[in-house]
């Protein structure tokens, strides 16, 4: 039997799956290497930017899920178009 995922937690996969948001990434966040984003490196760069170690830690840190809703903000300020803070 297993656990049942927190909402932010999946909505945490579900972003660094998202093809737009691996756009957002490279818009926004190019890699030195400037190879694209993939889902890989989207994971990877939200737990980095969170501070956790597993996406599945964002539904249970707070400091973490703050910094995960601003991320949210920000892809779908850009992704409607509008600009973004600087």
């Amino acid at each position: 039997m297993s656990e049942a995922m927190h909402p932010v937690e999946v909505e945490a996969h579900d972003l660094a799956e998202n093809e737009r948001f691996c756009e957002f990434l490279d818009a926004c966040h190019a890699l030195d290497s400037r190879w694209p984003h993939s889902t890989f490196t989207a994971a990877r760069w939200l737990r980095e930017q969170c501070d956790v170690d597993t996406l599945g830690r964002i539904g249970t840190d707070p400091e973490a899920a703050a910094a995960f809703a601003q991320i949210v903000k920000r892809f779908r300020l850009w992704e409607r178009n509008e600009e973004l803070e600087v």
